[in-house]
């Protein structure tokens, strides 16, 4: 399979997800349902790699990115916004795609994967919420809760359908993929409630900027480890490298160390 026949399955699932939640009041006053395609790329990485890939798998994936979807629509209300329209909006967006992904599971009538999911998207919430608590955490459990948020559903999903082979590259990746984006908000003064906490544990965010940049370049380290483990495809190794987790903070780092 090569770069293209990948993206254009990523993006069909993406556009069959979101098809599958559309509704055009909701679409005209929030952002509408979105999956990361780092996030599709990785449910569908047993059938890039030949896996085995039934009618229910699939169909167990797309329910995974709905939840995706149902999960980010809820991130975008701001706690400390005026309740307007969108807000309001927002809130029942997420409400919407929950309650499609609850029937999505009903009708599979595969009670087994209804409550790893089921206890997967508990953790999760969880884990959301506590960003909101308004405490700082020792370092260590805001990292828990970072890879909590990014990995529980896909392990969810790997785990029932015995994929576990591809979760240490896909937590790896995804986390990789986690920290990039906050230490672009982070340079961007964009302070997410994760920086926010980082921030108070590091003392200073100079400090914080170099935390990242070395849990960059140890995950970096892991995922080619891990890659080789996986001996993927290499054309799916290549898409992995270069369109999912690009590394574009080494030349940074480089730049400033110059």
């Amino acid at each position: 399979m090569n770069g293209h026949q990948i993206q254009s399955k990523i993006i069909s699932m993406g556009i069959e997800v979101i098809n599958a939640v559309r509704q055009r009041t909701l679409d005209q006053y929030t952002e509408g349902p979105s999956v990361k395609e780092s996030r599709l790329f990785f449910l569908l990485l047993p059938f890039f790699d030949g896996k085995n890939w039934s009618p229910e798998i699939e169909a167990s994936a797309k329910t995974v990115s709905i939840v995706y979807a149902a999960l980010h629509a809820h991130d975008q209300v701001r706690e400390d916004a005026p309740i307007i329209k969108e807000q309001q909006l927002t809130v029942l967006a997420g409400d919407l795609y929950s309650g499609i992904y609850y029937q999505m599971l009903v009708n599979t009538k595969n009670i087994a994967m209804v409550q790893q999911l089921a206890s997967a998207i508990i953790q999760v919430s969880e884990k959301k919420t506590s960003f909101f608590e308004g405490r700082v955490r020792p370092l260590e459990e805001v990292e828990e809760a970072i890879n909590i948020i990014e990995t529980e559903l896909l392990m969810a999903f790997y785990n029932y359908y015995g994929f576990t082979e591809y979760a240490p590259l896909a937590k790896q990746a995804l986390l990789y993929i986690r920290y990039a984006d906050e230490l672009e908000r982070l340079q961007a003064k964009d302070y997410t409630h994760a920086l926010l906490e980082l921030n108070a544990n590091l003392v200073h965010e100079i400090y914080t900027e170099h935390w990242l940049l070395e849990k960059l370049d140890s995950l970096h380290r892991q995922i080619s480890a891990s890659i080789a483990e996986c001996s993927l495809d290499y054309e799916v190794e290549n898409f992995l490298l270069h369109q999912i987790t690009p590394h574009q903070h080494r030349a940074e780092q480089l730049t400033r160390e110059g």
